[in-house]
């Protein structure tokens, strides 16, 4: 738990930081990204930290949803929210930059789990025999987080229509806390002002 409140104090610390420093002519922009970070679909707000500078940020809230089917362990289903915070770099002089991020997605979820128990059917021979009975289904809440990276092509012009698609490749710290997740490729579409 120590280390995913460290990971969260940190993130806002910077995003409250960065947003500190921006000044009125920093090019922002607002993008709804499906995959990649956000898991299945997100509404992300992104900066520069100053006018015409390749660093950046973005703090965005994404929504996640999986249900897993297993021949001996019933349905598995898994759904909440997430905040990825990531800082960023452009490189490219025009409209068409590669992206480069480093970030963190820090998550609230609900599992929801099918429940089995073992009833004893018969011995024999010194055996004991059981079977596998449905006995409903259960849930928890879980917090939970995973580093990131984003490795992208990203269309920036200086206002209007934004573009982005690459892959988001993920690892974790370890911890209970501590979300597995492989690579991700994702694509976005947004607005520049």
């Amino acid at each position: 738990m120590n280390l995913f409140k460290t990971l969260l104090i940190s993130c806002l610390a910077a995003t409250q930081t960065a947003m500190a420093q921006q000044s009125e002519n920093t090019q922002k922009s607002m993008y709804l990204e499906l995959f990649g970070a956000s898991n299945i679909v997100g509404v992300n707000y992104d900066s520069r930290l100053k006018p015409n500078s390749p660093w950046g940020y973005r703090v965005g809230l994404g929504y996640t949803y999986s249900k897993n089917y297993g021949l001996l362990s019933g349905s598995n289903s898994i759904r909440g929210v997430d905040v990825p915070i990531e800082a960023n770099y452009l490189l490219g002089k025009k409209r068409s930059k590669l992206e480069l991020g480093l970030g963190v997605n820090l998550g609230y979820y609900k599992e929801k789990y099918d429940k089995w128990d073992l009833k004893e059917v018969k011995k024999e021979d010194g055996f004991t025999y059981y079977e596998g009975v449905y006995a409903g289904e259960d849930s928890r809440s879980l917090w939970g987080y995973y580093c990131f990276g984003n490795i992208g092509y990203r269309y920036q012009p200086s206002h209007g229509f934004q573009f982005r698609a690459g892959i988001s490749p993920s690892f974790n710290l370890g911890g209970k806390h501590a979300v597995s997740k492989s690579v991700f490729p994702y694509i976005s579409f947004g607005y520049v002002f």
